[in-house]
């Protein structure tokens, strides 16, 4: 009994000292001027900068940060030149077996600091982390979420942990600082010190990283390559065609259609933003997400130009048929293949699979349950467009039970 008190009364201490780190305060005194002054550049929060660096190098401590002076384990990628530090992490090779990975070595910690900024704003990523450049600077909380839903990182709770690293040290007063003429100030002899302004919690915002939720008329489209799981990946400006791709980016338009599952014509009017790949997708996801989680009206194909995956594949990861859809809120596998039992649930489950509705007449189509517009387009020979026009359609979203109009 005597054993167990002491545990407790042990645990206790250690979980009350967890508010006080004398080691967590002296790195926030050491890096918030670089967090604050990357704010003024960037509009990453200094909150968030400081959190994430406080959790990814424990304030610091961490071999990575004591080694190679890297608190935000940014792995070294294709075009680093500098110094190069290995450890094992998340990296595996073709058998699945854990190698060690290669993190930057930095001149100094500072210099990793401008390097995470420049991670998030790669134009290369701004399909991941370009949105979150919308959110307010002073909205710790949203910023926190979104980097969760980016797959910034794989731990689920990674959203909750810079939280309470924020509002434990109260870091979202350092999101309030002006520019750098009040960081000289700081550092005068007998100068004032910055007040800690009060912030009252943010209520929950809705984050979603999804342009078709969000809609595609605010978003500045990226125009040339950028890559995307290995694989040159264009996004589609207003009113362009595959034709119009395959000769601005000089490639046979045959063969951006054999890329693009969801490309039925040369012709097709392509959607603001839309993914386009210039080369063979893969069987394989190399970014750090596992799974997906399905938005409302958000079809397989496009999941799978999300994360430069072929359909088939995908669709054979998660026990899919080619004419199912999963309901909004279900998680679609990256990787491995999942059980059959562990199959999500399809739209509209009160209806058989198998139940044929009679269409009205040689001249419609009554909508199955798992069909998309895609594969109906496909089945009568016709494009999208011609379908979406024929029956006055906005979106690409059907329901079973809905009756398309074949011809004009």
């Amino acid at each position: 009994m005597r054993k167990y008190l002491a545990l407790l009364i042990f645990g206790l201490v250690t979980i009350s000292g967890i508010a006080q780190k004398p080691h967590v305060t002296e790195y926030i005194d050491r890096y918030k001027e670089i967090a604050i002054a990357e704010m003024h550049r960037t509009g990453i929060p200094a909150s968030i900068k400081l959190a994430q660096g406080i959790l990814e190098s424990d304030a610091g401590r961490s071999e990575l940060a004591h080694n190679s002076r890297n608190h935000f384990g940014i792995k070294c990628g294709p075009i680093w030149e500098g110094g190069t530090f290995y450890k094992t992490d998340d990296d595996r090779d073709k058998r699945g077996r854990l190698i060690k990975s290669c993190f930057r070595v930095f001149g100094s910690p500072d210099m990793s600091f401008v390097a995470h900024s420049d991670f998030l704003m790669n134009p290369n990523k701004s399909y991941r982390y370009g949105w979150l450049f919308a959110i307010d600077k002073h909205d710790y909380k949203s910023w926190a979420w979104g980097l969760k839903e980016s797959g910034y990182a794989t731990n689920p709770k990674y959203g909750v942990l810079l939280i309470d690293i924020i509002e434990r040290y109260e870091l979202y007063s350092f999101d309030y600082y002006e520019p750098s003429k009040n960081m000289v100030v700081m550092n005068q002899p007998n100068a004032e010190p910055k007040p800690v302004i009060n912030h009252e919690p943010l209520a929950p915002k809705r984050i979603t990283a999804s342009w078709k939720i969000r809609g595609t008329d605010h978003i500045k489209v990226i125009k040339g390559k950028v890559k995307n799981n290995g694989l040159s990946l264009v996004y589609a400006q207003k009113d362009d065609t595959p034709e119009k791709l395959a000769d601005r980016y000089r490639i046979d338009v045959s063969d951006m259609i054999r890329h693009n599952e969801g490309i039925a014509s040369h012709n097709q009017t392509l959607e603001t933003a839309e993914r386009v790949y210039l080369e063979p997708k893969k069987k394989k996801y190399k970014g750090a997400a596992r799974a997906h989680t399905v938005l409302e009206g958000e079809s397989m194909y496009e999941i799978a130009q999300i994360y430069g995956l072929r359909l088939d594949k995908l669709l054979k990861r998660n026990r899919l048929k080619a004419s199912e859809e999963p309901i909004p809120g279900s998680h679609i596998y990256l990787r491995g293949r999942i059980k059959y039992r562990d199959r999500p649930a399809l739209r509209m489950d009160n209806l058989a699979i198998e139940e044929v509705i009679p269409a009205i007449d040689d001249d419609s189509h009554t909508v199955l349950k798992g069909e998309t517009l895609y594969s109906i387009a496909r089945k009568y020979a016709l494009t999208i467009d011609e379908l979406k026009s024929r029956n006055d359609l906005q979106t690409s979203l059907i329901v079973p039970g809905q009756i398309l109009h074949l011809d004009l």
